[in-house]
């Protein structure tokens, strides 16, 4: 292949884009003192839905157990909560 032939964006490099969901929404803060970290922390607690806070409980629960969203899914579903223990 002569150097004529090669197109003209062949080593362009694409633009990296973030690897996980959410990345648009997250912002860091920088606290000038623990008590407004904590005062932040409680505001943003009692701003959240109760199906927020739900959802998030589910997701700490699922992380604990090593259980994803897709492990869910292909479960049975019966109407029934199961709790498999492991070990």
């Amino acid at each position: 292949m002569a150097y004529e032939d090669v197109p003209k964006d062949a080593n362009k490099l694409n633009e990296p884009t973030p690897g996980y969901r959410g990345a648009s929404n997250k912002k860091l803060h920088i606290f000038h003192s623990f008590e407004a970290m904590e005062e932040a922390a409680d505001m943003a607690a009692a701003n959240k839905t109760p199906i927020e806070r739900i959802r998030d409980t589910v997701q700490l629960i699922l992380r604990v157990y090593g259980v994803t969203q897709d492990d869910l899914n292909k479960r049975k579903k019966n109407g029934r909560i199961t709790i498999t223990r492991y070990e």
